[in-house]
């Protein structure tokens, strides 16, 4: 990988090694939504995808993600910018594709992959499977991220 890439290169020009480096591994993105209306901004839940590993905050069907649960968004280097406000305004995709530094706790910082669960920055400790909620309670567990 280049040196500084996320500084200095355009997200759209970034290799795919590149692009995946960026992701923090909060897993804030696979955190269930609710959006009241379509243009209401959305808000958060302590409820995670079935298939995110609640403890490493991995997915655990990654690279068959969008097979296994077709309403799963792939975040690209393209559609960054149409969805970036459904990302927490910690996501390192979202600061980079709004040319802002990461946060000194970011991996590419840190050279520490566990810097994002070691500063509390992760859902590590606060997720649930969605398995484990019945839909109709989803708004009981909307929270600030």
């Amino acid at each position: 990988m280049r040196k500084n890439f996320w500084k200095h290169i355009p997200i759209t020009e970034l290799t795919n090694e590149e692009w995946e480096a960026i992701c923090d591994g909060c897993g804030k993105c696979c955190l269930i939504k609710l959006q009241e209306h379509a243009k209401s901004a959305p808000c958060f839940t302590s409820v995670a995808c079935e298939f995110l590993n609640t403890k490493s905050c991995k997915c655990k069907v990654y690279r068959s993600r969008k097979q296994k649960k077709n309403d799963c968004i792939i975040l690209t280097p393209q559609n960054i910018r149409k969805i970036k406000d459904w990302l927490p305004n910690t996501c390192a995709y979202r600061l980079v594709s709004e040319k802002k530094d990461l946060p000194e706790w970011h991996h590419l910082n840190t050279k520490n992959y566990n810097s994002v669960h070691l500063t509390n920055n992760s859902v590590q400790k606060l997720a649930i499977s969605e398995l484990l909620v019945d839909e109709e309670d989803l708004e009981n567990f909307v929270m600030d991220l």
